[in-house]
């Protein structure tokens, strides 16, 4: 229970009929609340097969995952398939092993401090699924627009807000470039005279997933360069992105953004995002957009749109 409103994510691996699994959550002397528990996959197949659908689920990677089991053929089918994971053997016969499991677990995924979006994290994940299966069957542009989005971008630029380092530092699959930014050469960046960062939040319907995105690059005249880009995979299949670009042509008023991309093994979502675009290197290596190609590829966007401008390239 402690994990989980640290903003931990949990799920259930169960070879067990649905029924037993949601009888057993139904109980009134569990001490963790059933609804911190998602997904619940309950079924007879190889449990590797459950958490490879968990994974997607979170959009996160194995070796980001501990999973726990009292079986240990079960420990290796799932450690076979999952080359990344950890395995840890839950030691049912022996309560002062199980204490010292639970206290490994804490220090493995215990925060001494927790953010807004460590107690987001959990329901947004749940608001993703059910988008995502919403989707599937649902234009998406037209449904995007019933879900009275909102995406906030604020350039000001506050050095004591740790957010928007931890994301560019910790997101791998929507990144530009996988570049990954010190303390002290990021707070040299957000005090240089011809910096922007604008931080994005967004919040819908289904509600907030609070500061999700982050872009960061520089302003000289007329030229744009942006060195970082990051979006938690928590706003996948929002329009998101788009948002984004498109509030930095309004607030640079600028008619043309360079990227300082790279391909990664890990930010497919990314590429994607710039194939779509028809964001390629010209002949001297650069990844550039103008304002008119993004307008032409980028169609009506869903969400409303809110812009909060601070000092340009201050500190505040």
């Amino acid at each position: 229970g402690h994990l989980a409103g640290c903003g931990v994510l949990l799920a259930v691996c169960s070879k067990n009929e649905t029924s037993t699994v949601e009888a057993a959550l139904a109980r009134k002397d569990l001490f963790l609340n059933p609804e911190s528990l998602f997904p619940v996959h309950a079924n007879w197949g190889p449990k590797s097969v459950s958490i490879t659908r968990i994974l997607q689920t979170w959009n996160i990677s194995a070796d980001a995952v501990v999973f726990v089991d009292d079986n240990a053929m079960e420990l290796e089918e799932v450690q076979r398939a999952h080359a990344g994971i950890t395995c840890l053997r839950f030691p049912a016969k022996d309560a002062a092993a199980a204490w010292n499991l639970l206290g490994e677990l804490r220090d493995l995924f215990g925060k001494p401090v927790l953010t807004e979006e460590d107690r987001l994290r959990q329901a947004s994940i749940r608001a993703s699924a059910q988008i995502q299966e919403m989707t599937e069957s649902a234009a998406s542009p037209e449904f995007l627009s019933t879900l009275q989005g909102m995406v906030t971008l604020d350039w000001g630029i506050d050095s004591s807000d740790k957010r928007p380092l931890d994301l560019v530092n910790k997101t791998n699959q929507f990144n530009l470039n996988g570049l990954r930014i010190g303390e002290g050469e990021w707070n040299r960046y957000l005090g240089a005279n011809d910096t922007f960062l604008a931080v994005v939040s967004y919040q819908d319907k289904f509600g907030p997933l609070g500061k999700v995105a982050v872009l960061l690059g520089s302003q000289k005249g007329a030229t744009v360069k942006v060195s970082h880009w990051v979006m938690s995979c928590r706003a996948f299949s929002r329009r998101l992105e788009h948002h984004t670009l498109d509030g930095l042509f309004q607030y640079s008023n600028a008619e043309e953004v360079e990227f300082a991309f790279a391909a990664t093994e890990r930010n497919q979502p990314l590429q994607q995002f710039f194939k779509s675009l028809g964001v390629s290197a010209d002949k001297g290596g650069r990844y550039r957009i103008s304002r008119s190609q993004f307008l032409e590829r980028c169609g009506a966007l869903p969400h409303q749109g809110s812009s909060l401008t601070g000092v340009k390239g201050k500190q505040e």
